[in-house]
């Protein structure tokens, strides 16, 4: 990962060919993605072990929307796929733990951009309720689940067979 992200800022020197460049981009992207497999199963193995260890702090949903925003940009980009986002200014802050919510947040946004047909949107948002609690909502306008398929996708390893689609994945995002 480091090598290819030196070699993709040419810290060394231009890269004068545009097919040499792309290869580090494909390295450098095929990394970051074993790396987040290794890192799911990691978490996963530390839920079922009851080992996960939280670190509760202040935590702004509206940062961490635009930080996952940020890096669900270039592949929503690449899908012809809008991301936005709806939080008023005035949103308080959750306790929480900063890893664990970033984590859902990108969860939930790259499989909305996954399932999204191009020229769709999905929207992050966030709201205080009536009662006092704060709502976190990731709407998309994708082809959707039906409550079935919903809770065979939040089990470990599942993945919903959906005709004309092969997206990647392990099935652990949701889970997660």
């Amino acid at each position: 990962m480091g090598f290819s992200e030196v070699m993709r800022l040419e810290r060394f020197g231009e890269i004068d060919n545009e097919k040499y460049r792309g290869y580090v981009h494909d390295i450098h992207a095929s990394g970051s993605h074993l790396l987040s497999l290794i890192n799911d199963l990691l978490d996963l193995s530390k839920v079922e072990a009851g080992k996960l260890e939280l670190n509760f702090t202040s935590v702004n949903l509206s940062d961490v929307a635009d930080h996952a925003l940020k890096m669900m940009q270039e592949p929503a980009t690449a899908a012809r796929v809008v991301l936005r986002k709806s939080m008023p200014a005035d949103l308080p802050s959750v306790v929480a733990d900063l890893r664990s919510v970033r984590q859902i947040m990108l969860n939930l946004l790259s499989n909305a951009v996954k399932f999204t047909d191009p020229g769709g949107q999905v929207i992050v948002s966030a709201q205080m309720t009536p009662g006092g609690e704060l709502k976190l909502r990731v709407k998309d306008t994708g082809i959707g689940m039906t409550p079935d398929q919903l809770q065979l996708a939040l089990e470990p390893f599942r993945r919903i067979a959906t005709e004309g689609r092969d997206a990647e994945g392990t099935g652990l995002g949701l889970p997660l």
